[in-house]
């Protein structure tokens, strides 16, 4: 291999590595460095969660007294400040790495391009680019936060064959199969909130959490959960509010709030606007208590807003081969598109069989 080749190969592997984050590492971007040299890989690591080692202090612990005169792979340009760790800039130069080679610099302003430039000053080699897409990917909720203010919004459908997710009287029960629900329990346990409103949880009054026991071993909490309620109508004895110590979030435009809610439930007014709660301000609230990603389950009025406004990143569809006809209720319900140039456009990313349903991803 030539030296291109080598850098891919490894980063490569520092993609796979910093992916075993992806159930606690929120919300702290997904991390992994693997160390290099003569060769031979000598540390990796990846971080799991806040609060403990980053990824490049792991392999440089790791790697020891050989170290020096290493290439550091990583996909995330490394802190140079301190938090709950000391910078991982300081302790490269201290460990005497010769070259570092980053997929892309960190979005967040107190490390953008600071790092990288602290380590040129130092004498070390930097390399910055390679996979760069494939790394922003990867941490798509991260950048999202910082370069949009938002987080990366997925909306989860389930739906028949001719686009339905309901017949005429709202009944849905079940339209996808029981593997397709389950699938469901690995998205959620992938994002640290949950999205969803009044309507839906009045309706089916579901709990909206990981349930699934392998998962539940993975994650460190029960994913928070955001409950658009604009007239505070979601009755306290919902299952959602089982779960004492699960944090929860509801919007709503009443200012005096009447209900007493356990601990657990942040209570926050938003302004309204015309089309109803400012579903804009909300997300902007969620990404300011570092939510990088959130899931949402919904029906099709709140989906419907959410196109509309374009602020959906993601759409996971579960279609299973069943024809509900036109008199059943849409997944999207949107109903002002009159010309092509109005259209909603997505692009394919994933397409998977479970069971005897297909399940799509789509990104705007």
């Amino acid at each position: 291999m030539n030296s291109k080749e080598k850098d891919i190969f490894y980063i490569k592997k520092v993609i796979e590595l910093a992916k075993k984050g992806q159930y606690t590492a929120h919300p702290n971007p997904m991390v992994g460095a693997i160390i290099v040299k003569n060769n031979k890989i000598i540390g990796k690591g990846y971080h799991k969660k806040p609060g403990t080692p980053h990824a490049e202090q792991i392999a440089i612990k790791q790697a020891g007294k050989d170290v020096k005169n290493s290439t550091l792979y990583v996909n995330l340009e490394p802190c140079c400040h301190f938090g709950r760790t000391p910078p991982c800039s300081n302790i490269i130069i201290e460990s005497k790495i010769k070259r570092v080679v980053i997929c892309e610099r960190d979005p967040n302003p107190i490390v953008n391009g600071k790092s990288v430039r602290q380590l040129k000053k130092s004498g070390v080699i930097v390399d910055v680019g390679l996979y760069k897409n494939e790394a922003t990917s990867l941490n798509k909720g991260f950048y999202n936060r910082f370069n949009l203010k938002k987080p990366y919004v997925t909306v989860k459908i389930g739906m028949s064959l001719d686009g339905k997710v309901s017949i005429s009287n709202g009944d849905s029960k079940w339209i996808t199969s029981n593997k397709s629900r389950v699938d469901v329990q690995y998205e959620r346990a992938l994002t640290p909130l949950i999205l969803s409103t009044s309507n839906t949880i009045i309706k089916d009054n579901p709990l909206l959490n990981v349930r699934v026991k392998s998962l539940q071993k993975k994650i460190i909490n029960q994913p928070s959960l955001a409950l658009i309620d604009s007239n505070l109508r979601i009755p306290l004895d919902s299952k959602v509010f089982s779960n004492y110590s699960r944090k929860i979030i509801i919007f709503t435009a009443r200012k005096k709030i009447y209900k007493k809610y356990n601990p657990n439930v942040e209570v926050i007014t938003i302004s309204n606007t015309e089309n109803g709660l400012n579903i804009k301000s909300c997300l902007k609230h969620l990404a300011l208590r570092d939510y990088n990603n959130i899931f949402i389950e919904s029906g099709p009025k709140f989906v419907s807003t959410l196109l509309k406004q374009n602020l959906v990143d993601e759409l996971i569809l579960y279609i299973s081969p069943k024809i509900l006809g036109n008199k059943s209720n849409d997944f999207s319900n949107v109903d002002y598109i009159k010309t092509l140039s109005k259209k909603i456009k997505f692009n394919f990313n994933d397409m998977i069989q479970i069971g005897n349903d297909i399940k799509l991803k789509l990104n705007s």
